[in-house]
């Protein structure tokens, strides 16, 4: 099998494929044939985030087309949600996926590509996505962000006693504390 990388989008925002492999050899054996794939690291963009992965694949001939199994393992890099400081989470997802002849096809089947290629990039790189972080956050846990002054710090340390003046008409609703100045409003 013959393989090639490139870029992930071009110029008019259409998807380039991220790790294609030429399956055509493949395809001319008989049926239970296998072919392992070279180990392979992909990246991708997307919202804000990237993805990184890394694959180990083999392609195993099928009476309809080829089956890939293995697995992908990578990294999904943003920006944590509490506090915006960079944040990564460790992603493993396990592959199994067959693609299709044409004349085998049906629905939504997965088919290959021209030439009998098939992008196995965008196949890690899904399976990694299926099993990404929906909310990134610091590990370990980002500091408690104080709802007075937004400091690191929890509110019970918060130096800031006086209350927001765009609130300070509800603040005359709360009882006095002891030992805090009078809230005026």
């Amino acid at each position: 099998m013959s393989h090639s990388n490139e870029a992930p989008f071009t110029s008019e925002g259409v998807i380039e494929p991220l790790h294609l492999i030429d399956c055509s050899p493949l395809l001319s054996q008989s049926s239970g044939a296998s072919a392992p794939i070279p180990h392979f690291s992909v990246a991708s963009d997307s919202g804000g985030e990237r993805i990184s992965a890394q694959a180990q694949l083999r392609a195993d001939r099928t009476n309809r087309g080829v089956r890939i199994v293995g697995s992908a393992t990578g990294v999904q890099e943003g920006l944590c949600a509490r506090c915006l400081a960079p944040a990564r989470a460790n992603l493993q997802a396990t592959l199994d996926e067959e693609i299709a002849e044409e004349r085998f096809a049906t629905g939504e089947t997965e088919r290959f590509g021209p030439g009998n290629s098939v992008d196995l990039g965008r196949l890690a790189i899904e399976g990694l996505d299926l099993v990404r972080q929906l909310v990134l956050h610091c590990d370990p846990p980002c500091p408690e962000r104080c709802e007075r002054c937004g400091a690191a710090h929890p509110v019970a340390d918060c130096p800031q006693h006086e209350v927001d003046p765009r609130l300070a008409v509800l603040g005359q609703l709360l009882p006095h504390v002891e030992g805090e100045p009078k809230r005026e409003g």
